[in-house]
């Protein structure tokens, strides 16, 4: 039976390697093989940018770490933002979590507790005195907090402070030492496997003066022999809060090699295993709703290889496309709400509608630019990838989206009758594309034919034209921006 003495027993089954979305095993068990290699004091950065998964990762890190048998404790540093003092926050989830580990082990913190409580004062002790220098010109309130301290002489008040200092520096090295003895016990009397491991999550989201802080406590109290403090960033972010206190001058990345040792950067997630994972099927749009174009002989669901490439044309992090997902599903059930509104069956570009809540999420100029006659086709912006439409065929991706925007909006034009009268029309995008074969160098017309199929289906001139209703830029506009409001 697996070790469930933990603070967070709950995590041993539902994040483990096994079952994570992002493929992510042999990185982790890599990565624990690593840090359990290390006993002399050792703090490992951990970096991922937002949205990457760090937490999830993290957690699974935690139940693999425990199952091995090492004393693992995991801290939630933007829980504990509100505190001022973050060696409070380190020794009391260090103390509570491995008490939980080792029911018996209480005799042997009482040491720790101690010199602890030692180094809790002079911290204490020196925030007061911070506040009081921030309160004391301004309300009778400082004055009040700081008239103890001047009510003995300077001599007597200066030997105390000197004191304290004294005690505070003792007690740093005291607990290092304890904690290097609380190790050992761990080992030898309670089964347990060195090094304890600590991971301290979040820390790129608190207060720029508390994370520097938290660094601090982590370098100078706590980095001894058989603990090992796994810390997980967006590093460039952490330099940014860095630099807001510091100044932009600042080279805050130089300033955070103080504090680690190495760092590892969090694998980079598998987009197409993670996609995997969802259904795409929506067999509830039979009948109500078809959605082209479809990938012919794709290897994988059409819509979940039109993200894939998303993914990675527009730099998605993977609440990017948590969020891509969840308003698809929304716009989805819109249009079936449409279909059962007017008995009409829905049409809909997926590519389209999936460009359309990826622009206007990330506020794109070209979302906001397309209008009649104006598709809005310019791609600079994006990370162009080669993309196959079918097994055999294969095109930019740049060169689909043109196509498809092109597609998709509404074209105002003018003839002359056979009266030589002006006649002024409005045609969509797939007669458009017809007549001027834009897709005709588009991998041989396989994406252009799929168009043409359409337009035949559903936008020849026939009595039936009232039974279908096909989705342009304006219907995608009113959807896209009803599901922006899903965050």
């Amino acid at each position: 039976m697996k070790n469930t003495n933990c603070k967070y027993p709950e995590w041993l089954e539902k994040y483990t390697f096994d079952n994570c979305k992002l493929n992510r095993k042999e990185y982790g068990e890599f990565l624990t093989n690593y840090i359990k290699g290390e006993h002399d004091g050792f703090v490992l950065n951990l970096n991922g940018a937002w949205g990457t998964g760090k937490t999830e990762f993290l957690r699974r890190l935690y139940t693999h770490l425990t199952n091995e048998g090492h004393p693992t404790i995991y801290i939630d540093a933007w829980e504990s933002d509100f505190s001022e003092v973050p060696l409070s926050v380190v020794a009391s989830e260090l103390i509570n979590q491995l008490s939980i580990i080792n029911h018996n082990i209480g005799s042997d913190l009482d040491k720790l507790k101690g010199f602890l409580g030692k180094a809790l004062k002079g911290v204490v002790i020196a925030g007061a005195g911070l506040a009081t220098k921030h309160l004391v010109d301004d309300s009778a309130a400082g004055r009040e907090v700081v008239k103890t301290f001047f009510e003995t002489s300077p001599k007597d008040f200066l030997t105390s402070i000197k004191k304290d200092h004294e005690e505070q520096v003792e007690a740093i090295k005291s607990i290092r030492k304890e904690l290097g003895l609380l190790a050992e016990v761990l080992e030898r009397n309670h089964d347990k496997k060195l090094p304890v491991i600590v991971l301290i999550d979040e820390l790129d989201r608190c207060r720029p003066n508390y994370a520097i802080e938290m660094l601090e406590v982590i370098k100078h109290f706590f980095t001894t022999k058989n603990f090992v403090f796994v810390v997980a960033t967006d590093t460039t972010q952490l330099q940014e809060s860095i630099r807001s206190v510091y100044g932009s001058n600042f080279d805050s990345n130089t300033y955070l090699k103080r504090f680690f040792n190495r760092e590892a950067k969090l694998a980079e997630p598998d987009h197409e295993h993670y996609l995997g994972l969802n259904d795409f099927s929506f067999d509830y749009l039979t009948g109500k709703v078809e959605i082209y174009p479809v990938l012919e002989n794709s290897q994988n669901n059409t819509i979940a290889q039109y993200i894939e490439w998303m993914a990675k044309v527009y730099d998605l992090s993977l609440r990017d496309l948590d969020q891509l997902i969840d308003k698809l599903k929304a716009c989805l059930r819109t249009s079936i709400s449409s279909y059962e509104t007017n008995n009409r069956l829905q049409v809909i570009n997926v590519f389209c509608l999936l460009i359309a809540l990826i622009e206007f999420d990330k506020g794109h100029k070209q979302y906001i630019e397309r209008a009649n006659d104006t598709p809005a086709t310019e791609v600079d912006s994006l990370n162009d990838i080669v993309v196959s439409i079918n097994r055999d065929k294969k095109t930019m991706f740049s060169e689909l989206y043109r196509l498809n925007v092109k597609n998709s909006v509404m074209y105002n034009r003018s003839y002359r009758d056979s009266y030589d009268r002006k006649k002024d029309v409005t045609i969509n995008g797939m007669h458009h594309l017809v007549n001027k074969q834009d897709a005709s160098s588009l991998a041989n017309g396989v994406m252009r034919t799929t168009f043409v199929k359409i337009r035949d289906t559903f936008e020849s001139r026939s009595e039936d034209s009232k039974n279908y209703k096909v989705w342009f830029w304006e219907d995608f506009k009113r959807v896209v921006e009803l599901a922006g409001n899903l965050n």
